[in-house]
């Protein structure tokens, strides 16, 4: 029974510690979990607050066009000049009408989100506008009329009332007679200039339900959307038709807004139901916009969210719970079953000798039970010693205590040893140049692997790919002559091991000899130089390195690439022809570089060429004769290649020389356009500063410019500093005045007024947009 109690408190312990353990990442990721969730309802608010916004500018610009609109028609000179005429219906005063229609602004000229605009002259009682002329009874019975009016009478009433309104009224449905069609609008009214008591008539301009709709956000199931004017008098309002809203509930709401200028957000309660309220009052139109959005449309995907959160927690729960006790009995299962049987050894032979014996028999036993462990451990070493030779030959190691720990782990001698690589390298090139398939190469590796790890078992080695094979050689401490004996006899029996056909074809370099592992590194380098170093390579089982001999490589120096590059665009093609025919015959005839270098100092000069196409401005044919001519020279011989390259070079230093000599109009304007693009902080730049820099006449420069670019020279430089400072209005809190300092204006007041004419908002206007 005690066996039992402590086998289950050990197994308690395991489930415990493997439970918070598997559990405490799945905290980590479900708390960030609902902070993101956090995030995404804020940003859901935002985006709508955002929305909001952006609509509540553009319904300013309606406002604000409907209102010019208003100023055009009532000081327009033939309007005040009708108002005091009667009986212009009859002849011959109706010719009045025409001269006051030919006067009249054509509305789609003006303003097209305006419906239509009619004028009422009280005097002569008729409605004019640019396309009708109408009395007042004939324009109720045969144009326009609000649905809800019966009679003229009650027509002529409202019209009285509404003649002494200025701004917009609430958004009522109309009976548009000449379309036989039925139109919400809303309706903005203002007086005529009067002297008189009863004034002399009004204008009237309505605006579609359309127009207001869609420039306001796009309307969620449930919301509300209100638009009032500077008074508070709602003259737009959208929702759902089946929703029963009253104008007195929305204004009792938005009586708490009215102090507040910033757009606002609050929970409130309308019609039994919880919205979240996103109201704002314009500074520009004194229009205030609302959005209510129903709590469930915004809380939906956040409800979902938690609903798939819950889902997680329960599912991680419970696989931590089954994971956990699967991982608690195999590990408590094995040690009990060690305890029980130290317990029965002990009890039957008891002493100390005995409990020592025991415990031996116990320790075999569990390492026993944990064989996968080891297999494990076995099944890894192969990708370790890859490993160990890979940081061996080519990153090295740090310290050499690393090298030390794994070196024991493989089981491969370091200490009080001597080290160095043969590099073995198959030859693909067979007759004619061309290069053997891949199953020759992987013929070659298998062949020298299994040879290798016949003669020398236990060797680090790794297949450097393209026919190379690196063979870490470790011997105990010994002379070169008998390091390179060995070597070499290894080499021969090697060779003749393999077929004959793959054995004549392989040849070993030897790098050189080091006394420490942490320069196996050095001993790779110098072996793999010698690779590009061929000489004696037939008479010699191995090549050597030798410390004693210099085996630096020449080179160009490094400005060789802008050398060329000042050459070429410069059109300097004395100086390109003398480079270039030094670099031949420096680098190519007098000197014997290897052919590896040679291709490298190939490639960097076509690269340069590469570079140069984009600088050059070319044709695109001309591009796709250059890119033509390098694909074809890239499988050439080296010395075509040479040829083909340098003619190209010379044939672009053609070109630029042609180029530079060029002086005409559209060379001449890509300069001035670039000298203004980059001194348009500058606040002296300007028409004569320029033609002096370019030393050309005024009159010529003016006119060259606005041939070239299709826009006046003084215009061009107004445009583009305006949009610098868009850019810094927008990126940067910089105040106004430091902002006309860097786009080139003397004072902020002609700054702001070159914003205002050319963008159509004030500074402060566009960078709250």
């Amino acid at each position: 029974m005690n066996k039992r109690g402590n086998k289950n408190i050990l197994f308690k312990k395991y489930f415990i510690m493997y439970f918070f353990v598997l559990l405490l990442p799945m905290v980590i990721c479900c708390s960030y979990y609902a902070y993101m969730l956090a995030v995404i309802n804020h940003d859901d608010i935002n985006t709508r607050k955002t929305e909001l916004i952006h609509s509540a500018s553009i319904f300013d610009t309606i406002v604000s066009e409907v209102n010019y609109l208003g100023d055009c028609l009532t000081s327009n000179v033939e309007v005040n000049h009708f108002k005091n005429l009667d009986n212009v219906m009859e002849y011959p005063n109706t010719y009045k009408i025409h001269e006051l229609q030919e006067a009249l602004p054509d509305l789609y000229l003006v303003n097209q989100a305006v419906y239509d605009y009619y004028i009422f002259f009280d005097k002569s009682e008729v409605v004019i506008n640019k396309s009708i002329a109408y009395t007042y009874e004939q324009f109720y019975d045969l144009y326009l009329r609000k649905d809800n009016i019966e009679d003229f009478e009650k027509w002529s009433l409202d019209r009285t009332e509404e003649s002494k309104h200025y701004g917009f009224l609430p958004m009522e449905e109309y009976e548009i007679y000449v379309k036989k069609t039925k139109e919400n609008l809303i309706c903005y009214t203002r007086p005529l200039l009067s002297t008189t008591i009863g004034g002399d008539g009004h204008v009237v301009i309505y605006i579609k339900e359309d127009v207001a709709s869609s420039v306001m956000p796009a309307m969620e199931e449930g919301s509300i959307q209100v638009v009032q004017d500077f008074s508070g008098n709602i003259i737009y309002k959208a929702f759902d038709d089946e929703m029963t809203i009253s104008d007195s509930d929305i204004e009792n709401l938005l009586q708490e807004a009215d102090d507040e200028k910033d757009a606002i957000q609050k929970e409130v309660n309308l019609g039994g139901e919880q919205y979240t309220m996103i109201s704002l009052e314009s500074e520009a139109s004194g229009m205030r916009y609302t959005n209510f959005v129903p709590n469930k449309i915004i809380n939906q995907r956040l409800t979902y969210c938690i609903l798939l959160l819950v889902a997680f927690i329960f599912v991680g729960i419970l696989v931590d719970v089954i994971l956990s006790y699967q991982i608690s009995i195999k590990n408590a299962t094995p040690i009990n079953d060690m305890l029980n049987k130290m317990s029965l050894k002990i009890e039957r032979f008891g002493g100390h000798q005995s409990a020592l014996a025991s415990l031996k028999e116990a320790f075999t036993y569990l390492a026993d039970s944990n064989d996968k462990l080891s297999n494990a451990l076995n099944d890894q070493k192969p990708y370790l010693q890859t490993a160990f030779v890979n940081r061996l030959l080519f990153s090295g190691f740090q310290e050499e205590k690393e090298i030390l720990r794994m070196a024991d782990y493989l089981q491969y001698q370091v200490e009080n040893r001597t080290f160095w690589v043969l590099l073995f390298r198959f030859h693909m090139v067979i007759n004619g140049g061309e290069e053997g398939d891949q199953k020759l190469l992987n013929t070659f590796s298998a062949s020298l692997t299994e040879l290798i790890d016949q003669m020398l078992p236990g060797s680090l080695y790794t297949d450097l790919g393209e026919g190379q094979l690196a063979l870490i050689m470790n011997t105990e401490a010994a002379g070169e002559e008998e390091i390179r004996k060995k070597s070499s006899e290894l080499v021969k029996n090697i060779k003749m091991q393999m077929a004959p056909s793959l054995a004549e074809k392989i040849f070993v370099y030897g790098g050189s000899i080091e006394s420490s592992p942490d320069r196996i590194r050095e001993s790779y380098l110098n072996a793999a130089y010698l690779c590009y170093n061929e000489a004696e390579q037939i008479e010699n089982t191995i090549i050597w390195y030798d410390h004693r001999e210099n085996h630096s490589i020449g080179y160009p120096s490094a400005d060789m690439h802008v050398k060329l590059v000042h050459y070429v665009t410069t059109g300097d093609e004395k100086g390109l022809h003398d480079y270039l025919e030094m670099i031949v015959t420096e680098y190519f005839i007098e000197s014997d570089l290897p052919v590896y270098v040679q291709h490298m100092l190939i490639t960097d000069l076509q690269s340069t060429l590469f570079r140069l196409l984009d600088l050059v401005k070319l044709g695109d044919s001309e591009y796709a004769r250059y890119y033509k001519e390098l694909e074809k020279n890239h499988n050439l011989p080296v010395l075509n290649q040479i040829r083909i390259t340098l003619n190209l070079f010379k044939e672009l230093c053609q070109f630029m020389n042609r180029q530079k000599k060029m002086q005409d109009a559209d060379m001449i304007a890509g300069g001035i356009v670039s000298y203004i693009d980059s001194h348009y902080g500058d606040p002296n730049l300007s028409l004569s500063m320029v033609a002096d820099q370019f030393e050309i006449s005024q009159p010529y420069l003016s006119s060259l410019f606005k041939q070239t670019q299709g826009i006046k020279f003084s215009n061009y430089i107004e445009n583009i500093r305006i949009d610098k400072a868009k850019d810094l209005l927008r990126t940067t809190d910089l105040p106004i005045v430091k902002i006309s300092e860097m786009v080139g204006y003397g004072s902020t007041n002609s700054f702001c007024r070159a914003f205002k004419r050319v963008t159509g908002l004030n500074t402060s206007e566009y960078r709250n947009d």
